[in-house]
């Protein structure tokens, strides 16, 4: 089965320029503490900028998810986590991990969890980077999603306050095959899951572990 997710490599995820070229420490990162976005959307970009950086630095400790589920069958989500890429996609055959994630923690929070999600068909797959505050609320999601319905990539932002209200959402689209601007016209809309809180991320009881 030929699956959407050839084209990822239309989809990049665009960390913020490290300052003076140099990686986040650790130290850094847990400086992510010191200072919550609340309900300015300019704060808020200012904030998940910080957590890209960080994500991006040498320091960084990633944790990887999948669900091991049938995706053909409906079954209910099986989340595991692995120690390695290599492990999760060793794990992976034509009917399972239709949905994956990384997950990153800064001074023991969860900071920012990045999803892959896609088809049994193969028609559609969506990259969804989650911005969490230190205390567990989402500041921000960013989606592409790429699908062959209308050949379209679709790129959301989206901003909320501690309170889980949306502040701002802004969409554009582009060619999936050429990534030049697009209208968006009438493309077939896929909400991202929202997750409010990090205790609505679906492999929470991995985290605790």
């Amino acid at each position: 089965m030929k699956r959407l997710l050839i084209t990822a490599g239309l989809f990049v995820w665009t960390l913020a320029p490290l300052v003076g070229g140099n990686f986040v420490t650790a130290q850094e990162g847990a400086a992510l503490t010191t200072s919550q976005p609340k309900g300015r959307v300019a704060d808020i970009e200012a904030y998940a900028n910080e957590i890209d950086k960080y994500v991006k630095g040498s320091e960084a400790k990633e944790r990887i998810f999948g669900d091991v589920s049938s995706g053909t069958n409906s079954n209910v989500a099986q989340w595991r986590e692995f120690k390695t890429e290599d492990e999760r996609k060793n794990a992976g055959n034509d009917d399972n991990l239709y949905q994956s994630a990384n997950a990153w923690v800064a001074a023991g929070k969860v900071i920012g969890a990045n999803f892959t999600f896609s088809s049994p068909s193969g028609d559609w797959a969506q990259f969804v980077m989650y911005y969490f505050r230190i205390n567990g609320t989402l500041a921000k999601s960013s989606s592409t999603l790429n699908t062959f319905n209308g050949g379209i990539t679709v790129i959301r932002q989206d901003y909320y306050d501690s309170k889980g209200m949306l502040l701002k959402g802004t969409t554009h689209c582009k060619d999936l095959k050429t990534q030049q601007p697009k209208p968006c016209g009438d493309f077939q809309e896929r909400p991202a899951p929202l997750f409010k809180t990090v205790k609505q991320l679906p492999f929470l009881g991995l985290l605790q572990k």
